[in-house]
């Protein structure tokens, strides 16, 4: 069986040169650091990693914390504390919700939401389960004061160098702008991130949540310091595969989809899940976020999906837009 679901997007949770960085990682810094960020004796590869972490993304600064869930958290919490309100998009992801948030369905009325010069809106980069795009030109042309997007599944698959989003929003929005991140989507890596202006990060390490919260295992974040060759290696082939498959889907758009630049195919036809799995593929398909909600069927591509695996994907799916334009 092929398994084109998940995501790791970049291969590395099985590349052996990855796993080799990860061992030798534990070897110097066992499996966890328990103690406060705030001690003197934190390993000092936090540091380094963040410091590397801002010039791949282009941000000014950059902020480790243990998961892409402490990450959302921590940013709405600080941003709490500075906005009147937070307002929350269609795409909003579940790990930065706040309670006295408010959670829009329609883009409208969060974009109309956002006029007020107080309030901060929070929208993912890109809805990795629908396979969409936030509305970013009549977002820039509402000019909100803030936002906060969640760039998960952006950071190590998009961008320039695949740092992700920082750069190419800031070109088109000078406003207050927070990016928050787990890096286990494309890096494979048990951490979050916060990338933003330097005064908005130090301010985050001064919250009483940040020093009370265990770091990431630094075991992972020396593999990927030692990792930046192999990184980049990883996302040219995943390009290959992305632009190879995105051909494809633009024939067909009423029956797939796919972002440019982002490894997910959306399947509509749900039929059609089955039918891969009988010829060994075996996708993604379920209800989210409840078990009530729209079901979202999807294909995963990977950098470590070989050539072969790609070029048989590609001609079960073209079998199957063919019978679906001729039925």
């Amino acid at each position: 069986m092929q398994y084109f679901s998940g995501t790791s997007y970049l291969g590395l949770d099985q590349h052996p040169q990855y796993l080799e960085g990860v061992k030798e990682g534990l070897d110097r810094y066992g499996t966890h650091y328990g103690g406060s960020r705030l001690s003197p004796q934190s390993p000092t590869i936090y540091a380094e990693a963040e410091a590397a972490f801002a010039t791949w993304t282009g941000a000014p600064a950059a902020l480790l914390v243990s998961s892409g869930t402490t990450a959302g958290q921590l940013a709405v919490r600080f941003l709490n504390q500075h906005y009147d309100s937070i307002h929350f998009s269609p795409f909003a992801h579940p790990s930065s919700w706040w309670p006295a948030g408010i959670r829009y369905e329609d883009w409208e009325q969060w974009l109309n939401a956002l006029q007020d010069e107080r309030a901060i809106g929070c929208t993912e980069a890109i809805n990795p389960v629908a396979v969409a795009s936030p509305p970013w030109t009549p977002i820039w042309k509402s000019t909100p004061s803030a936002l906060m997007i969640d760039d998960s599944h952006q950071i190590g698959c998009s961008g320039i160098r695949a740092g992700g989003s920082w750069l190419s929003l800031r070109q088109k929005y000078q406003g207050g702008l927070l990016i928050n991140a787990s890096l286990g989507k494309a890096l494979a890596l048990p951490a979050g991130l916060l990338l933003g202006e330097k005064p908005v990060i130090e301010a985050m390490k001064a919250l009483p949540q940040f020093g009370g919260a265990s770091p990431p295992a630094p075991a992972f974040l020396h593999a990927w310091l030692q990792s930046q060759t192999l990184i980049q290696q990883q996302f040219e082939c995943l390009k290959r595969h992305m632009n190879r498959m995105y051909k494809l889907v633009k024939k067909a758009p009423e029956l797939l989809d796919m972002v440019e630049g982002f490894p997910v195919i959306r399947l509509y036809q749900h039929a059609w899940v089955d039918h891969l799995a009988a010829k060994g593929i075996a996708v993604s398909s379920f209800r989210y976020p409840q078990p009530d909600s729209e079901r979202f069927s999807r294909i995963v591509l990977r950098a470590d999906h070989s050539d072969e695996e790609i070029e048989y994907l590609e001609a079960v799916l073209e079998e199957l837009v063919a019978q679906a334009l001729n039925a």
